[in-house]
């Protein structure tokens, strides 16, 4: 697993977010979604996964993500993703997933997205 290092937090009552860091790939593919899906299962509704931290990312990880958007909509809920790391924006940009994949720069953006999702 390498420097795959995840953290998490309750902001403001009801929103999680998950803070990744290090490299996010085929190998920690299955960490990753269960640490996401653990969330989704315990009744977390309004997920923000922040990747600003993370030095690589590949196809896996953000199959991973994907997943998590679909299975979170089908219980009702929102995930959207905050990063300021361009290069990792770039990959999902790079491979047209922002329109899958709720981008924004800041907390306070996401926030608003999730609210009016809710």
């Amino acid at each position: 697993m390498g420097n795959f290092q995840a953290t998490d937090d309750l902001l403001g009552g009801d929103v999680r977010v998950l803070r990744v860091a290090g490299d996010v790939d085929f190998d920690v593919a299955p960490t990753f979604k269960r640490r996401i899906t653990g969330f989704i299962e315990a009744g977390d509704r309004q997920l923000i996964v922040e990747p600003s931290a993370v030095d690589f990312i590949d196809s896996t990880a953000i199959g991973v993500l994907v997943g998590a958007i679909k299975r979170m909509r089908a219980a009702g809920g929102s995930l959207v993703v905050v990063c300021d790391n361009d290069e990792v924006r770039g990959i999902f940009e790079a491979v047209g997933l922002e329109s899958v994949i709720p981008l924004h720069h800041s907390h306070e953006d996401a926030f608003v997205a999730l609210a009016v999702a809710a």
